[in-house]
Order: structure tokens, then C-alpha cells, then sequence
């Protein structure tokens, strides 16, 4: 039982917010979903997460994707942006009202 609670725990932390931009929302039309996820996920992972996180919906595709720091600059001081990892989520069936905005 407590193995279980802590896979449930992992899977919890390793979704860390929904992407909501221009390209994410209009990819909500083909039920396509971005989550921005820990850098040492991986797409079975991501896939179960989801499922958890959203109770009858199915995953038919994870595809991931890093995303370099990049620089910026403001004023004379520079720094980096933090680098991370995304996914985007292809869920069957209904949208996700949730992420959606409906």
C-alpha cells in the first residue's frame, strides 16, 4: 500500500503546471495538451500521470520536448532563463474542461 501512495505521490509532482500559449491552446482543438513536467520524466510516466491527474480519459500520445535556458539581459546585468522539459498530451475522448477555459 504505502509503495502505491508513493507512485502516486511521484506521479503528482511529476506534472508541474499546464503551458497555456497561442501554439498550446490552439493544439486544444485535436484534444492536445502541453504540461510543462521534471526533467527526468519520461513519456510512460507522463502518460500515467495524466491519466491519474484526469480520472477517464485515455492518452494515445506523449511527445516531449527540452527546452534550453536562453539568455537575457536587462539593463547591464545577464542571466538564463531556466532550462526545462515539456509535454504535449494527445487525451481520446472529451476535452479537459479544466484546461480548455470553457
Amino acid at each position: 500500500m504505502s509503495r502505491n501512495r508513493n507512485e502516486a505521490e511521484y506521479l503528482y509532482e511529476l506534472i508541474k503546471r499546464p503551458l497555456i500559449t497561442e501554439k498550446s491552446t490552439a493544439g486544444n482543438v485535436l484534444n492536445q495538451y502541453t504540461f510543462e513536467v521534471t526533467k527526468d520524466a519520461t513519456k510512460i510516466d507522463i502518460k500515467r500521470a495524466v491519466e491519474l491527474l484526469f480520472p477517464g480519459r485515455k492518452v494515445t500520445a506523449v511527445r516531449t520536448a527540452y527546452m534550453p535556458s536562453k539568455e537575457k539581459r536587462r539593463g547591464l546585468k545577464t542571466g538564463r532563463t531556466q532550462s526545462g522539459k515539456k509535454a504535449i498530451v494527445t487525451v481520446q475522448g472529451e476535452p479537459i474542461a479544466e484546461l480548455t477555459g470553457a
